[in-house]
Order: structure tokens, then C-alpha cells, then sequence
């Protein structure tokens, strides 16, 4: 008869950790660096619903990312898909919240791997400068590499804004070349919650321009990518994230999307 109230303590506890005062909290959003501090550790976990004409798909994406220096973060990741309307659609890049720039995933039921390294050359109160590397594993249609400059404009404790420039190069048949500059605008409502429009431009082109090649990536196309997306830091050590994304609203009907939700917990 004492196991109740020894149960309902226990909960109380969890829940009173789970509802610290802000002062305990991680960096709000809008604050935090293109990297992650020495030593700590993220790791992610998201589930995304990928939409193609008459059915949807589902996949889960799973990350972690270590920071090795204040200023040079290591991250690898890999998803897996249900079903072939998944893995036409990469169901997984949409349980990989708010990144809008996955490549070369390949189309089978466990994802390319990807290995990246991410260094901070410019750190400001205003202006962050980064460099980025990735390495898509040739498991599926074949090695692909993708070179960015993250760039982050801090306004004050109320806004960001995350862009850049992104070149991914995917050795396919035929290959494929894209240059992606995103536009993920952030509002912090208040110290735990953020949210805001995800957009950008895409131009892509192949080598070999009489052979088509599936979406994102036709020959001399421009998209647009338009989404929004929602963040909530639970505890200091926990984000909720969710998202919805059209691929593309600049070329007839947008029919390639999908949403998903995704949750980082952190170690330092």
C-alpha cells in the first residue's frame, strides 16, 4: 500500500525538474552558436511523414553530433523508411527538423549515412560565419559530397536569421549539381519557445542534361522551398521540434512535402 505514494513522488520530482525556472534553461534558440560547445554531445531523433501524389510515407531519422572544440562540431546521421513511397520520397529528411539542406539519401530502406564536420571562422554577437563539410556514403546511387558556409545573423534576443550558402555534389548517373541558399527566419516568443517561416532558393543543374532526373534536382530549375517550424526547449536537456516543409512552391502544384516532429536531447 506505501508503493502509491512512492510512485506519485517520483513523478512529482520528474515533473518539477521538467518545470525549472527559465534561469536553469539552455541558451534560448536564437542565441545558440552554429556549433556546439567543448564537449557536449547532441543527439536527435525525429519521425517524418513524407506526402507523394495519393499516399504517404513514413521514416525516422536518427543523429548525434559531438562538439570536439568550442568552435568545430562532428555529426553523423542515417534514417530508415517504410514502404517504397517512403524511400521515393526520403520520408526521413522530414524527421530531421528544420534542416532543409539533406542530399544525396539514396532510395533504399536504410539511408545513405552521413558524416559532416562544421567549424566556426567568425563568431559575433551579430554575425556568425561557418564552414561545413559532408560526406554522403555511396551505399545507394553513389558517393555524394556537399560543401556550405553557414551564416547567422543574430537581432538582438527577439530574431534570427539562418542562410548561407550550400553546394552539394551528387555523384550519380547522370551527376547532379545544386546551389541551395536557405532563408529560415526564427522568432523567440519567449525564453523556451521559438518559431518561424523556412524558405530559400534552389538552382540545379546535371551533367547530363537530356536524361531526367527525379525532383529536387531537374535541369535549370529553380525552387523554392517554403515550411514552418516550432521549437520548444522541455528542459535543458530536451527540445521538442516540429515542422511542416513544401519542397517546391515555384513550379506548378506543390505536391512533394511533408511534416514531421523530432526531439534533441543534449549531454554536456
Amino acid at each position: 500500500m506505501k508503493t502509491a505514494p512512492k510512485t506519485f513522488g517520483f513523478v512529482a520530482a520528474i515533473l518539477t525538474l521538467a518545470a525549472a525556472p527559465t534561469a536553469h534553461a539552455a541558451a534560448p534558440w536564437v542565441d545558440r552558436a552554429i556549433t556546439l560547445p567543448h564537449g557536449h554531445w547532441a543527439f536527435d531523433f525525429g519521425l517524418g511523414v513524407a506526402h507523394v501524389p495519393g499516399s504517404l510515407g513514413p521514416g525516422f531519422n536518427l543523429e548525434g553530433a559531438l562538439g570536439v572544440t568550442r568552435r568545430l562540431q562532428l555529426g553523423l546521421r542515417t534514417g530508415f523508411r517504410f514502404g517504397p513511397e517512403a524511400r521515393s520520397a526520403a520520408a526521413d529528411v522530414y524527421g530531421r527538423t528544420f534542416d532543409t539542406e539533406t542530399y544525396g539519401t539514396g532510395v533504399e530502406v536504410v539511408a545513405n549515412p552521413e558524416f559532416y564536420i562544421r567549424g566556426g571562422i567568425v563568431e559575433g554577437d551579430v554575425v556568425e560565419l561557418g564552414l561545413e563539410g559532408r560526406v554522403m556514403s555511396p551505399f545507394s546511387q553513389g558517393l555524394g559530397l556537399m560543401f556550405g558556409m553557414p551564416l547567422v545573423f543574430h537581432f538582438g534576443r527577439s530574431a534570427r536569421l539562418d542562410t548561407g550558402v550550400y553546394v552539394p555534389v551528387l555523384f550519380h548517373d547522370p551527376t547532379v549539381a545544386l546551389v541551395s541558399i536557405p532563408a529560415h527566419l526564427w522568432f523567440q516568443a519567449n525564453n523556451r519557445l521559438w518559431l518561424g517561416p523556412l524558405s530559400g532558393v534552389r538552382v540545379g543543374a546535371t551533367s547530363q542534361p537530356d536524361i531526367f532526373v527525379p525532383p529536387p534536382f531537374r535541369r535549370s530549375r529553380t525552387e523554392v522551398p517554403l515550411g514552418f517550424g516550432l521549437g520548444y526547449e522541455v528542459t535543458r536537456a530536451f527540445d521538442f521540434r516540429t515542422w511542416f516543409l513544401f519542397q517546391d512552391v515555384a513550379n506548378g502544384t506543390a505536391d512533394r512535402w511533408g511534416f514531421g516532429v523530432g526531439l534533441e536531447v543534449r549531454i554536456e
